[in-house]
């Protein structure tokens, strides 16, 4: 009976470490918030999922941190400024918390360069790299809104480490959806 116990215990421990997700569909195509084995959030467009080793068997549970997908959903929607305060802040250095923090508190609709990012995180504009990359390394796109950070002369620059194609497109799309650029539709 006692190893019943300690096998039951130790099968519920193994499927909580399981990534669990909720899909949501946008105009975007589908797009997926996952919980870690951690607890750690992590979202992404459903196509990026199956390279990402973290990812690996997640399991769909529609019941995932309801708040949470109900914001997601009215952003898709297009209903403008949407609190996504529920989800913290992930870990990572300090440098890129505090630039994921900083991004935050980008406007809906607006933009900022990756040298008022570095700046505003504590560190010289000469940092502006450092800042891509903190974006580039961004768990929660979208709830981070790193596709509001351009380049300082406002071209749209880099998107999940892309310059251009299918990741640029996604960064214009949400920037269109914001009307932080005029669409080109």
């Amino acid at each position: 009976m006692i190893a019943t116990a300690k096998v039951q215990r130790s099968a519920a421990r193994a499927s909580s470490r399981v990534p669990r997700y909720v899909a949501i569909p946008t105009p975007l195509g589908e797009f997926r918030l996952y919980k870690l084995g951690d607890g750690s959030l992590r979202s992404t467009w459903n196509v990026d999922a199956p390279a990402d080793p973290f990812l690996a068997g997640a399991k769909r549970d529609p019941d995932l941190r309801p708040g949470l997908v109900r914001a997601l959903t009215r952003y898709f929607a297009g209903a403008g400024n949407v609190d996504f305060g529920e989800a913290e802040t992930p870990g990572g250095t300090q440098f890129f918390r505090r630039c994921w923090d900083a991004c935050r508190t980008i406007p809906h609709g607006q933009t900022r360069s990756y040298a008022w990012l570095a700046k505003r995180a504590g560190s010289g504009p000469k940092s502006a790299r450092a800042a891509g990359q903190a974006m580039r390394c961004n768990p929660l796109p979208v709830i981070i809104p790193c596709h509001r950070v351009v380049a300082s002369d406002g071209r749209l620059h880099g998107f999940a480490g892309c310059t251009s194609g299918a990741p640029l497109n996604l960064k214009r799309a949400l920037l269109e959806l914001e009307g932080a650029i005029p669409s080109l539709r």
